[in-house]
């Protein structure tokens, strides 16, 4: 328990820390290696050509592989109230025939049953394009599930984070489908008002570098 515990506290989500893929990894991500695992692709991404992503497949049913689930139990860790991390931002992609509804969730413990909270659904329609999703981690959006501890407590050590396909609101494991599922520049984002001033910043700072070039 003390190494868990150790293991937990060595990683802390920081805003703006991006899992991209480009490195040829997984980056930590896993759907427990039950069925088939996670793929990294190397091109297709919202970049094009040369722009990896992770990509999810489920076949429905029971098995192993009913699901589009997968989950981070390393670099997602940490204390989201401190950091002030009240978001997480990625792209989507579904290049299957139904559509998806997608949500982050997160687990008290990794056991089965845990209890834990779960966003706000993303709809995810079946073209083949790329989606921006923004999935907000404020109490008044995230949905207990299961009886978890109150929300500034439980988002000071949570024990995973989870991207799920899931309908309703009713659990954290995501619901059984046929389909695909890309992701891809997986983002922590501030609070929106920090992060409106960022992109300021950001704009000006590159109008400066065009006026130097």
């Amino acid at each position: 328990m003390i190494c868990f515990a150790l293991a937990r506290t060595a990683h802390a989500v920081t805003v703006g820390q991006i899992d991209n893929f480009q490195d040829g990894t997984l980056e930590n991500w896993s759907n427990g290696y039950n069925g088939t695992p996670p793929l990294n692709i190397p091109n297709g991404g919202p970049g094009g050509a040369g722009d990896r992503y992770m990509q999810l497949t489920a076949v429905g049913g029971s098995g192993p592989d009913s699901r589009l689930t997968v989950f981070n139990r390393m670099q997602w860790l940490g204390n989201y109230i401190t950091a002030g991390v009240n978001g997480i931002d990625m792209d989507l992609l579904n290049p299957s025939s139904v559509t998806l509804s997608i949500r982050i969730a997160f687990k008290q413990d990794t056991s089965n049953g845990a209890p834990g909270y779960l966003s706000q659904a993303f709809i995810l329609p079946p073209d083949s394009a790329w989606h921006h999703a923004l999935f907000s981690i404020t109490p008044g959006t995230m949905i207990p599930i299961g009886g978890p501890e109150p929300f500034n407590t439980f988002f000071t050590h949570p024990a995973e984070l989870r991207i799920i396909n899931e309908m309703g609101a009713t659990n954290l494991v995501g619901d059984p489908v046929i389909a695909q599922l890309g992701i891809d520049n997986i983002r922590a984002v501030p609070e929106p008002g920090t992060w409106a001033l960022l992109a300021v910043g950001a704009s000006v700072s590159l109008m400066l570098r065009r006026r130097r070039i």
